[in-house]
């Protein structure tokens, strides 16, 4: 197996940890994430909280999961599904680079509030570790999927022990 490949095998899973690490600082923070959707929401925010955390769990549970099962892909040489887990990873984590608010505040649609509002309530109201440990591991793990990416896509060197038949 090429070196190239070995190691976007072991950038794929970096990602996927990063995916599950930042889905699962949410319930780290949970009491805070509740107030900010109470902040917003009313009393329909604490239901919206439970929901908003769970989704971001179970979406990072399944994005690491899907990342692993590339990998082990990877090992047998077949490279359709990384190619499509590194897709999925960039495009979904892309709005890090735009806005972090939509990866800190994960969000449950409804009352005309934005994540941009349930952003700033999380800046005033959870840990001072919680919005930036979240947006970097979003951040890293959409470009370890690019590098990924990229690296399969690097060509493997000719083998020079092979015959030319």
């Amino acid at each position: 197996m090429p070196f190239s490949v070995r190691l976007a095998r072991w950038v794929l899973l970096a990602a996927g940890a990063a995916t599950l690490a930042g889905g699962l600082a949410g319930l780290v923070a949970r009491g805070s994430v509740a107030a900010a959707y109470v902040l917003e929401y009313g009393d329909a925010g604490l239901q919206r909280s439970r929901l908003a955390l769970a989704a971001g769990a179970i979406l990072g549970t399944a994005a690491a999961g899907c990342c692993l099962y590339a990998a082990a892909r990877l090992r047998a040489a077949v490279r359709g599904p990384a190619w499509l887990v590194c897709a999925l990873l960039v495009s979904g984590l892309a709005p890090v680079f735009f806005g972090g608010g939509t990866i800190i505040a994960p969000r449950v649609p409804g009352q005309g509030v934005t994540s941009a509002d349930l952003a700033t309530d999380l800046h005033a109201l959870a840990p001072r570790w919680y919005p930036p440990t979240v947006a970097a591991l979003a951040c890293f793990a959409a470009c370890a999927a690019l590098a990924a990416a990229l690296l399969l896509a690097w060509p493997a060197p000719a083998d020079p022990h092979s015959s030319g038949s």
